[in-house]
């Protein structure tokens, strides 16, 4: 019996095969040439529809929309050519990596959809992966020291200036200091540790923000540049520093989020900060709490000992090993400049860390707990927590984590990993035993 696709065929061919026949009115198939739709002939407004909806849902979507034929890439945009357009940008996706593994092709998780991919990231071959802003990830080339984002979903690449201690600019305004963190550095390693970058879509074209550590416990010089800029500038701490670090620069803060385009900073004693670009970089008070963000909210995590300086009020304490602690839910109105307390996550779970703060879906992933705060591998240990339970405040004792002698990197001690342990240690980057980079181990004089 001869199928309809291969009639379809045939016909179309105008096959001389002896069983091919001319087909009749009877026929149940639609096998006439002018009744054929042309899919790759779709009306312009119909294709910007369809493309459209699909980037609602997933960036992801979107390309594999245009990859299906030439028609349709003429008439929609393309996301190579904008790398940092604010529509494009694979947010949703991580790419989780415990130990090191310079190798190209890797593995991509959508937080969102929990879809994932395997991909070929060449650059993985050439540059050192510090970290990501909105799903774009952060390279960095030892020899001439540029900093480059990367789609990991399409491979297109934007550069930015060389970062180096004599291309980062201070502020008039602050006095003749150093970056401590660059530091006396050999040819061969990266010079620093990042513990958070976002993008800020205030200018055009928009601006990296990265915030370097500076091995001290939460303070950073926080630097900004956009392509076709020639350096790097340091952002004035304005009324988001301590006195004692003003000549420096430097910034106490927690953690770091892009929301609607702009770039918060969350104070430890819960202040957020709005970073200002125009006329110079510094930092306005915005609100008087703070960070995290799901669906378009953005939502506050508070954890804190009572035996550090800056912790909040004695309210809702409890004790987890001799150790009181405070753990707070809150969603943050940004209009209108105030917090209102979270008695639930409801399906979902926070992991809170010094790198990344994530809101992640336990309907995705039924492995991850919900209604809880996952503790970075970083905090476990001093907070002798992995998991905070909100609904009973319930508490699961720390993982263990492993050194890596030849790389100096912590990892989980089991094997394989669990989701779960891939994200308290992608969203808790910060310090030397997490490392400068993350795909390859220590750096020597062979690596490149």
């Amino acid at each position: 019996m001869m199928t309809r696709a291969r009639r379809r065929r045939l016909l179309l061919a105008g096959s001389s095969f002896p069983f091919a026949k001319e087909p009749s009115a009877a026929d149940p198939v639609v096998g006439f040439p002018e009744k054929w739709r042309d899919w790759a002939d779709l009306l312009p407004d119909l294709v910007g529809e369809i493309s459209g909806r699909l980037l609602s849902l997933d960036v992801a979507e979107y390309l594999r929309f245009r990859a299906v034929c030439k028609p349709w890439r003429r008439q929609t945009d393309d996301p190579r050519a904008r790398v940092l357009d604010r529509r494009f940008r694979p947010r949703n996706w991580i790419l989780p990596c415990n130990t090191p593994d310079p190798s190209p092709r890797r593995w991509l998780l959508n937080l969102a959809t929990g879809a994932s991919m395997r991909v070929e990231l060449p650059a993985f071959s050439t540059h050192c992966h510090l970290g990501a802003a909105d799903g774009l990830l952060i390279l960095y080339h030892v020899p001439t020291k540029v900093v480059r984002l990367l789609d990991p979903l399409s491979n297109a690449a934007t550069d930015l200036p060389a970062m180096s201690r004599s291309n980062i600019v201070a502020p008039a305004q602050l006095k003749k200091w150093s970056l401590c963190v660059l530091g006396k550095c050999s040819e061969y390693f990266i010079p620093y540790v990042m513990d958070g970058a976002a993008l800020d879509d205030s200018t055009s074209p928009p601006t990296l923000v990265l915030s370097l550590d500076t091995l001290k416990e939460a303070l950073s010089n926080i630097i900004v540049a956009k392509p076709g800029d020639t350096h790097w500038a340091v952002v004035g701490p304005g009324p988001g520093s301590h006195y004692m670090y003003m000549p420096t620069g430097r910034v106490l803060f927690n953690s770091l989020l892009s929301l609607g385009g702009r770039c918060y900073l969350a104070s430890l004693e819960g202040s957020i900060y709005l970073l200002q670009l125009q006329p110079l970089p510094r930092l306005v008070q915005d609100i008087r709490s703070f960070l995290l963000s799901h669906d378009g909210r953005m939502l506050m995590v508070r954890c804190s000992s009572s035996n550090i300086e800056l912790a909040f009020e004695p309210v809702g304490l409890f004790t987890v090993g001799g150790t009181t602690l405070r753990m707070e839910m809150l969603e943050v109105d940004v209009a209108g400049k105030r917090h209102v307390p979270l008695r639930s996550l409801g399906r979902l779970a926070a992991f809170v860390g010094h790198t990344h703060c994530l809101a992640v879906s336990s309907e995705r992933f039924p492995s991850i707990v919900p209604d809880a705060v996952y503790m970075g591998y970083r905090h476990q240990q001093p907070f002798n927590v992995s998991m905070f339970h909100i609904g009973s405040s319930r508490t699961e004792p720390p993982h263990q984590f492993d050194m890596q002698h030849q790389d100096w990197k912590l990892v989980p001690h089991s094997s394989p990993c669990n989701l779960d342990q891939y994200l308290v240690c992608y969203v808790d980057r910060k310090g030397i035993r997490s490392g400068q980079c993350i795909i390859h181990g220590r750096h020597g004089p062979t690596q490149y």
